[in-house]
C-alpha cells in the first residue's frame, strides 16, 4: 500500500501500545522512509489530549482526540518528550454515526451536532477526521454522502 498507489496523506495504526516502542520506531522511520510527506498518526486512543502516554503511542506525528473535543482553550500543540520539543497537532477522531465501523442502521448524527464539532475542532486548533465507514459493498451510504454534503455547506467549505 505504501509503494503501489502513490502519495499517502495520513498513515493512522491503531492500538500502537501492542507493539512495543522498538518496533513502533522502526514502523514509523520505515513509513516515514516511503511516503515521506506522509503524516503518521500512532492513535493513543484518549479522549483528551492532556495524558498522552509516550510508552503507548511514541513516535507519532499527532496527538489522537477520540470522541471528545479540544479542551475550550485550545489544543497543546508543543509536547516535550523527553527533553526535546515537538510540535504535534491534534486531530479529533469521531465517526458520522456512533459506530466506527458499518452498522446498518446507523445514521449519521443530526447536521446541527456534526457543524459544531467541525467548528469547536477548528476554533479549538485541531483537525477533523471524521470517519465515514463504507457499507458491506464497500459503497458509502447515501444517507453518509447528504449529510457530508450538507456538513460541507453548513460549515462553509
Amino acid at each position: 500500500m505504501l509503494t503501489e498507489y502513490g502519495p499517502i496523506h495520513e498513515v493512522w495504526i491503531d492500538i500502537p501500545g501492542v507493539l512495543g516502542r522498538g518496533y513502533r520506531t522502526f514502523l514509523y522511520n520505515h513509513v516515514a522512509q516511503l511516503q515521506p510527506e506522509a503524516v503518521i498518526m500512532m492513535n493513543s486512543g484518549i479522549s483528551t489530549q492532556e495524558n498522552y502516554n509516550i510508552d503507548y503511542a511514541w513516535p507519532s506525528d499527532l496527538i489522537a482526540i477520540e470522541r471528545s473535543l479540544p479542551p475550550e482553550n485550545g489544543h497543546q500543540k508543543v509536547r516535550t518528550i523527553e527533553g526535546k520539543d515537538y510540535y504535534m497537532p491534534g486531530e479529533v477522531c469521531d465517526p458520522i454515526g456512533k459506530e466506527w465501523f458499518y452498522v446498518d442502521g446507523d445514521l449519521p448524527r443530526e447536521d446541527a451536532v456534526l457543524a459544531d464539532i467541525y467548528q469547536k475542532t477548528r476554533q479549538r486548533g485541531a483537525n477533523l477526521l471524521l470517519d465515514v465507514p463504507p457499507d458491506r459493498h464497500g459503497l458509502i451510504p447515501d444517507e453518509s454522502i447528504q449529510a457530508l454534503q450538507r456538513l460541507r455547506k453548513n460549515a462553509g467549505l
